[in-house]
């Protein structure tokens, strides 16, 4: 698999953290519905096919999942992450707090997903089961990234060195967004902002290309 179709590929979201508490037995499922017209910004759905949740209701979902787990480790969130959870195999040298947050606002935000996408039996309290093929994904794509971020990445820009995240390719969808929805340009309708002056431009801002 190249780098780049390894970059398209769907990216499992939550995919290390384990803890023993039991996050509600409830989880929301969304209606099955014909071709349901596009609404607040949210894809139509397929016929036959759930319509998807909006992300507003997606944060709260996770919500109740983050507070309940950070309760349950109350007392140790600045201690490893792999000391904290069960099964990490990848996100170790951080903290359980910014596992947690970054489980919710990495790849969740990223992926536009809820943790049951990935952690199936998290309304029975089980997140570190590896029955999700997504959850295995999830962790390749991590050590992907890692690769990029501490070794490709360096090499072309020694200073100042960019890094990629989930979002870099997933701009909140499942799978990345094809070629055809590109972002308008830097400064016109729908682009981001043009980029800051450059000190000593005497205040001229730099072109969409940023020079």
């Amino acid at each position: 698999m190249t780098l780049l179709r390894a970059i398209r590929a769907p990216l499992g979201v939550l995919s290390v953290v384990s803890c023993t508490s039991a996050p509600p037995a409830t989880r929301a499922t969304p209606a099955t519905a014909a071709a349901t017209p596009a609404s607040n910004g949210q894809p139509a759905a397929a016929p036959g096919r759930r319509v998807p949740l909006s992300r507003d209701s997606l944060v709260k979902l996770r919500a109740v999942y983050i507070a309940q787990v950070m309760a349950q480790i109350a007392g140790k969130e600045n201690q490893p992450a792999e000391q904290v959870f069960k099964n990490v195999q990848v996100l170790k040298g951080i903290t359980a707090a910014e596992l947690v947050q970054k489980m919710d606002k990495d790849y969740a935000t990223a992926m536009s997903w809820n943790c049951t996408n990935c952690h199936r039996f998290a309304p029975q309290g089980n997140f570190a089961s590896d029955t999700s093929n997504d959850k295995r994904r999830a962790r390749f794509m991590q050590q992907m990234q890692n690769e990029i971020n501490l070794s490709q990445l360096p090499k072309l820009y020694p200073k100042d060195t960019p890094k990629v995240t989930c979002a870099t390719c997933h701009r909140g969808y499942n799978e990345p967004a094809p070629p055809e929805y590109l972002l308008p340009e830097r400064g016109k309708p729908g682009g981001l902002p043009l980029l800051p002056p450059r000190p000593g431009t005497g205040g001229a801002a730099l072109d969409p290309h940023g020079h």
